[in-house]
């Protein structure tokens, strides 16, 4: 971490790291019970929250863990890597993002408990985790715009 970071910003990195850390978990324990099944994991079938194939999935995962440790990676070193107008569509993408899978959520737990997508709930935990990251990446933007961190 940047030296001089102050606590709003390792809150956020560490925040953002946590997640990082729990969908790489989420990757690595479908690929475990792909190829090599563990009894005390949940089956295959339980971390599908679409009908991609995995292999799409997967590939798809690969790239996000890419972006997720560059974001990362320039939150740790202070980078500003967006503008005023783009940290706040990175926001308002990220809140949409997180609503719309709190909606499906909410409608998996009350009015459809009998549809695969929306009890999906390895998968839809996962997805609420990458909105927070995008939210959390974004207001980190945000603040390095409008001059709210420490300088060195």
């Amino acid at each position: 971490m940047k030296p001089g970071a102050n606590r709003i910003d390792r809150a956020l990195i560490t925040a953002a790291t946590a997640l990082s850390v729990a969908f790489l978990f989420r990757v690595v324990g479908q690929a475990v019970q792909r190829w090599a099944p563990l009894p005390f994991l949940p089956p295959f079938d339980a971390w599908q929250g679409s009908g991609l194939p995995y292999g799409i999935l997967l590939a798809t995962q690969i790239i996000i863990l890419g972006a997720l440790g560059y974001g990362l990676t320039g939150m740790a070193q202070g980078r500003r890597m967006l503008g005023r107008r783009a940290s706040r569509i990175v926001i308002g993408v990220g809140a949409l993002y997180f609503s719309v899978m709190a909606v499906r959520l909410m409608i998996g737990i009350t009015i459809a408990p009998d549809s695969h997508w929306f009890t999906a709930w390895i998968s839809t935990a996962l997805h609420l985790a990458l909105a927070t990251i995008v939210i959390i990446w974004g207001w980190h933007q945000l603040r390095r715009v409008n001059g709210r961190t420490s300088q060195p």
